[in-house]
């Protein structure tokens, strides 16, 4: 079974449960930041010291969850056998204190310190543009889930927090 489908071809693309957006809609870009996230963070993961992977994978797991939502007109997520909730926020903040523990920040941050740091950063900056799309789709209405915006919020702070753990060599315990 081929992947093209030609369902594309006319500038729409297929949403959760037979609906269907404009390519260029709000929430298909807010989609596309978060494949774009998913991608960077595979990047990072790729890089990353053993000990962060699994953490890592766990996000980028998550946010086939959170596009999920994205991906589902109102009124239509009832349907969706997950959703971000209270849980995912409160380990993205159990995470963050964890890290900083370890992790001080006392001067800006200039990416590029090492080749998975690099990769992190990337992502954190497109979680941050998927975060702004998010701001937007609450505002028009088209999402619902107050703990989705709270989510990716963290999970910016969490993936910045593991960009200088990961370009200081530096573990951050269990």
């Amino acid at each position: 079974m081929s992947i093209t489908t030609g369902r594309g071809d006319d500038g729409d693309t297929d949403l959760w449960f037979g609906d269907r957006a404009g390519k260029s809609s709000p929430s298909v870009e807010a989609l596309g930041a978060f494949d774009e996230a998913r991608a960077a963070l595979g990047m990072g993961r790729a890089l990353a010291p053993g000990w962060m992977k699994p953490e890592i994978l766990k996000i980028q797991k998550d946010l086939f969850t959170a596009s999920s939502e994205v991906a589902t007109l109102p009124g239509k997520a009832g349907r969706l056998k997950e959703r971000i909730g209270p849980d995912q926020v409160r380990w993205a903040e159990a995470q963050i204190a964890r890290y900083e523990k370890v992790i001080q920040i006392t001067d800006w941050v200039v990416p590029g310190e090492s080749p998975p740091g690099a990769a992190l950063d990337l992502a954190t900056t497109i979680l941050r543009r998927a975060e702004r799309r998010l701001v937007g789709l609450e505002e028009e209405g088209l999402i619902d889930n107050r703990e989705l915006l709270v989510f990716v919020n963290r999970l910016s702070d969490l993936v910045f927090l593991m960009a200088r753990a990961a370009d200081r060599g530096a573990e951050v315990p269990g």
